[in-house]
């Protein structure tokens, strides 16, 4: 379930809007202007942001670009839903970067059909990135692609190569004793707590589901083990659910394999290992 945040001034239009987005299948979050909404933001995972413009304290246009100055919100869909219908206004927005201009009124579905079209065009955008723009960590796609060459590579030089695969042991716990946000939240931190303990050049791939995979060149299998258990031992990743104030602890486990230089099936062990920590739904 996807979450929108609804950013209007007027509290009856933004029931509204929030009542046919949830019809339409959408988890909502609600602000009164775009500095309500940046609180929200600073501890909500949000999929989309559905804002008006003439609002008080911040308006929608300095919302917006509050909101692009972090990078981290580089792929989330940003859509104006407003009365402002004047060609000029529409301009504007699309100028400075807007996924889409809806003006009022507008009926459920067409609602529906705008915000699925915007999040749809930022999810195919994702696939053709070798690397997450927000993250900055290697894709899955890209691993899958980069695993065979780095193992032939390795194999004709004679030379070793590790891949570990980590992943968040209470992961399905969080999505469903919490939110499925909450465990996405989870992820991101942890891929950016292995990432600044691995090397420059390893590769270090966001797998999906919490799942992380490691390439680890000219590394013996035996060293990249040592490594992962001292980065485990010295694991202290939690986060804070907002709605309670709880702190909740990320578990994190991991297997170990080599790759090369022995003559083995690099897409297939890589397979294997991920199956370890597949999610049992």
């Amino acid at each position: 379930m996807k979450t929108v945040l609804v950013v209007e001034d007027s509290n009856s239009s933004r029931d509204v809007t929030s009542h046919f987005l949830q019809q339409g299948g959408f988890r909502t979050l609600e602000a009164a202007d775009g500095a309500d909404a940046l609180n929200i933001l600073k501890q909500r995972h949000v999929d989309l942001v559905l804002t008006d413009i003439m609002m008080p304290n911040m308006d929608g246009w300095a919302f917006y670009r509050e909101v692009r100055k972090e990078k981290r919100y580089n792929l989330t869909p940003f859509v104006f839903l407003s009365v402002l219908d004047e060609l000029d206004d529409q301009i504007k927005g699309l100028t400075l970067g807007v996924d889409d201009y809806i003006t009022k009124p507008v009926t459920p579905p067409q609602l529906i059909a705008r915000v699925n079209t915007a999040l749809m065009r930022s999810e195919r955008l994702e696939q053709y990135f070798f690397r997450n723009p927000v993250t900055e960590l290697e894709t899955a796609n890209y691993l899958r692609h980069r695993l065979p060459l780095e193992a032939m590579r390795c194999r004709e030089a004679n030379q070793s190569l590790s891949l570990l695969v980590f992943g968040i042991g209470n992961y399905v716990s969080l999505v469903r004793g919490h939110a499925t946000w909450f465990a996405e939240v989870a992820a991101r931190e942890t891929g950016q707590e292995l990432k600044e303990h691995a090397r420059d050049y390893d590769v270090v791939a966001d797998m999906g589901m919490g799942r992380f995979a490691i390439l680890m060149p000219n590394l013996a299998v035996e060293v990249a083990k040592k490594w992962a258990e001292k980065v485990v031992a010295n694991w202290k990743l939690s986060l804070t659910w907002p709605e309670t104030e709880q702190n909740i602890g990320i578990d994190i486990g991991y297997r170990c394999d080599a790759v090369a230089p022995g003559d083995i099936d690099a897409i297939g062990l890589l397979n294997k290992s991920l199956e370890t920590f597949e999610r049992k739904w």
